[in-house]
């Protein structure tokens, strides 16, 4: 019953790892999420600056 219930998560895994596509996804988001946050740096760096 043992090496059953270990090749369960293997079996899990396996379905897990189209997820991989959700990390592609992520880091879309991440990189659209921080271009607002650098311009606003920028925008800061700039205020001191002047």
């Amino acid at each position: 019953m043992e090496p059953e219930e270990l090749r369960l998560p293997l079996n899990q895994e396996s379905v897990v790892r189209p997820a991989e596509g959700n990390i592609a996804a992520g880091l879309m988001w991440g990189v659209l999420i921080s271009i607002p946050l650098w311009i606003s740096v920028f925008g800061w760096a700039t205020g001191i600056f002047r």
